[in-house]
């Protein structure tokens, strides 16, 4: 049965109505008055590649105007690196395993040698220029500053496991390349999608738009890379996003003017404390100069202990400044805690403010900081390490670097991947909780072991060499305080008690 439509008069009805619901039940947050009109003029309904595309160059460039000159920026950055990466970078674990299921520790120390030697200066990217832990810091502060980083898998590389890589700024995916393609696909930004939003090929211009020494162009301006050659980063900020924008694009805006701010108070306090006062001249004492005269020059030298008699007519006013202010240092932290806010690292380590923190609050805080270095690891892993991994052990196999039938390549691929940990907050306290836990049978010594950024087979088996060595030598192994006698007992007590 065909549905027949509303009348005017229903339709009229139905706008009427709807509009007293909204207003009896509108959020608050999307009300439109005088007092919302700048919100009003901020928002866009563009899908995320248009918001993205408007501003992403001038993001950009002012990203790294800021990671160069503001100090909080750099900071922001060394933070990254050093708790995300460390000193060793995230190690290798092979977890390669028999064809029964069994740990197969032959391979799997084949394996980690291997790539403890392709992770050296000089074979791990193209250039030879980065080590492995390099490699990763130069990837995370670009990721970081720029807000998305590319990863070119270059097999069949002259070297030793036919692989190397090659790390690429995203300057040169060319941002006004925007298409649809007659087979059906659709290029954003550089970006070839399918109809899943899939990416399928990035289209690079062949050199840095920066580089003054262009190339001559040679079959067309763009290099089509496939998507399985290519590791195209970024942070994920809304659905069908095809590009990313820097980490702090929430703080930057802040941080400027907070840095011009600096700037400014830094200055007005230097010119206070150069500028001691001003002479005035007394007309009644003083006849002006004549067009062809000039005022007396009055010696402004001083030395401490000393006075000055000023000629008659002048008289000296001190210049007080009240820079810095008083509200300087309040002013500067607020809009850093801000700042650290849009970031992500606590306000204490940014700005290198301990000042007033207590035990409990400095470890609160060291907590929700490493939960936060802790996602930045994992996503390290998944968008990088885990690629890249896997490319290297086939090549290096086919390439006869590393001596394993390849039609196991499966089992071989089983890692793990272990990011640096951290020192205990109070080792005591912390010490003795993980004892219990372990007692309890809550936890394993192997999850503590994690936790600190080692690997617990490697710390078994330097145990088991250690306890071994130690027997040979006659020496106790166990690890409990030696028990005193009663009589001890007694005399500590006495002596306790003197």
């Amino acid at each position: 049965m065909r549905r027949q439509k509303p009348s005017l008069l229903q339709r009229a009805f139905n706008v009427a109505w709807y509009a007293t619901v909204g207003m009896k039940r509108s959020f608050q947050a999307a009300r439109r008055s005088r007092l919302t009109q700048g919100w009003n003029a901020r928002t866009s309904a563009g899908d995320a590649n248009q918001v993205i595309y408007r501003d992403h160059e001038t993001l950009r460039q002012r990203s790294r105007e800021q990671s160069i000159n503001s100090p909080y920026i750099k900071r922001f950055h060394r933070l990254l690196k050093q708790n995300v990466v460390g000193p060793r970078g995230i190690q290798l674990q092979s977890k390669a395993l028999t064809p029964g299921g069994l740990a197969d520790k032959r391979a799997r120390e084949k394996i980690e040698k291997a790539w403890k030697r392709f992770s050296k200066k000089g074979n791990f990217d193209v250039t030879g220029r980065y080590s492995f832990v390099t490699f990763l810091n130069l990837w995370v502060e670009t990721l970081a500053r720029d807000g998305e980083v590319m990863v070119r898998l270059v097999r069949g590389f002259p070297n030793a496991w036919g692989f190397a890589l090659q790390i690429l700024e995203c300057d040169r995916l060319d941002l006004n390349y925007n298409d649809l393609l007659p087979n059906g696909n659709r290029v954003r930004m550089g970006v070839e999608l399918d109809d899943w939003e899939r990416p399928l090929a990035y289209y690079l211009l062949r050199d840095h738009p920066g580089d003054t020494q262009q190339r001559p162009p040679a079959r067309g301006r763009h290099l089509r890379i496939p998507a399985d050659e290519l590791l195209h980063t970024f942070e994920p900020w809304r659905p069908h996003q095809a590009r990313g924008f820097t980490w702090a694009h929430a703080a930057m805006l802040e941080l400027y003017h907070l840095d011009e701010y600096r700037h400014a108070e830094m200055l007005a306090a230097e010119h206070g404390a150069k500028l001691t006062g001003f002479f005035e001249q007394d007309a009644e004492w003083m006849e002006p100069p004549g067009e062809d005269e000039q005022d007396a020059e009055v010696e402004e030298a001083i030395e401490a202990g000393t006075a000055k008699v000023l000629p008659y007519g002048l008289k000296f006013t001190p210049y007080k400044s009240d820079h810095p202010a008083t509200n300087f240092a309040p002013f500067i932290k607020q809009g850093l805690r801000g700042t650290a806010a849009g970031l992500g690292p606590s306000y204490n380590r940014l700005a290198h403010d301990l000042e007033g923190v207590n035990f409990s609050s400095m470890r609160s805080g060291d907590l929700d900081e490493r939960d936060f270095y802790k996602s930045v690891q994992q996503f390290v892993i998944s968008e990088l390490l885990d690629f890249v991994f896997e490319a290297w052990l086939e090549m290096a196999m086919l390439n006869g670097a590393l001596r394993l039938p390849f039609a196991s390549l499966e089992r071989y691929l089983e890692v793990n991947w272990q990011p640096r940990g951290w020192d205990w907050v109070d080792p005591a306290k912390d010490a003795k909780a993980a004892s219990e836990s372990i007692r309890n049978r809550t936890k394993s010594r192997s999850y503590y072991i994690r936790q600190g950024g080692d690997d617990p087979d490697e710390v078994f088996d330097e145990i088991a060499r250690e306890e071994e060595a130690l027997r040979e030598r006659g020496l106790s192994v166990s690890t409990d305080p030696p028990t005193e006698s009663p009589n001890e007992q007694d005399e500590d007590e006495e002596r306790d008690a003197a």
